[in-house]
């Protein structure tokens, strides 16, 4: 299993900064975030020009696109220049979430709607919509998640797994790897350490910090067939001092790379 990283964890710092900083590390790809208020690294309707220097940029570094990260933009007007955004950069997947609360089943039935038209736009643009089951949302969990798939049973839609969102609604991330296995299109993996469904702090989010068993995760990961990258995001550090971002990532990837031995 490669090794990602989220370009939010450097959500206060420009594009060259964040490369550089996550090539530096070791990892081999990148989540490229446009998420407003937490780290925006690419722009959607900009001129091909625009794209195409940033793809450069990140094959410079020594680095792949394995997604681009949008957080809860589905649910706004501007998905589907995201998802154009994203093809002209070559990713293979955006990654979003659902929005919504679990048990409103008035705005699943409109998630629906959406997603007849999501399916058409994805197809269109070559690029797979991977939903991250979040903490609260109208998919939240491994039965939520099963829901949508069945309703949604499309090539270019799929789950993006983060063992700290399943885990703080009840699931066993590594059950949840293995009942999510034929739909899994991109994983998330940090640590987590907190006593009600948030995060906690950063440096509970790196792997042995937290209260998740992130090694049996990872491992169950490693045995979904065609998942090449486990991606590491983490929310918090927008505000942090630059070498204290580069302490965390470079404290994750070698938790992370002592679970390969």
């Amino acid at each position: 299993m490669k090794l990602g990283c989220s370009t939010l964890l450097f959500g206060g710092y420009d594009l060259d900064t964040a490369l550089a900083g996550i090539a530096g590390a070791g990892y081999e790809a990148i989540e490229l975030v446009s998420i407003p208020g937490m780290g925006v690294h690419f722009e959607p309707g900009r001129c091909d020009s625009y794209y195409e220097d940033i793809k450069q940029k990140v094959a410079d570094a020594g680095l792949v696109i394995e997604s681009t990260g949008v957080g809860g933009a589905f649910t706004k007007d501007g998905f589907q220049a995201l998802v154009k955004a994203t093809a002209k950069l070559g990713a293979p997947c955006i990654t979003t979430s659902s929005g919504g609360a679990c048990g409103d089943e008035e705005y699943w039935a409109a998630l629906m709607r959406r997603m007849k038209c999501a399916r058409v736009c994805a197809r269109t643009y070559g690029v797979k919509l991977s939903f991250k089951p979040h903490v609260r949302g109208a998919v939240n969990n491994v039965a939520s998640s099963r829901r949508f798939m069945e309703e949604n049973d499309s090539e270019w839609v799929g789950i993006n797994i983060d063992n700290t969102h399943l885990q703080r609604e009840g699931d066993d991330p590594a059950a949840a790897v293995a009942d999510l296995a034929p739909w899994i299109m991109t994983a998330r993996i940090r640590d987590f350490k907190s006593e009600d469904l948030g995060i906690g702090p950063v440096e509970n989010q790196i792997p042995g910090k937290g209260q998740s068993d992130v090694k049996g995760y990872y491992d169950a990961l490693c045995q979904v067939e065609g998942l090449e990258y486990a991606t590491v995001e983490m929310v918090g550090s927008k505000d942090f001092e630059l070498a204290e971002v580069q302490r965390v990532i470079e404290e994750t990837i070698a938790a992370l790379k002592s679970y390969q031995s």
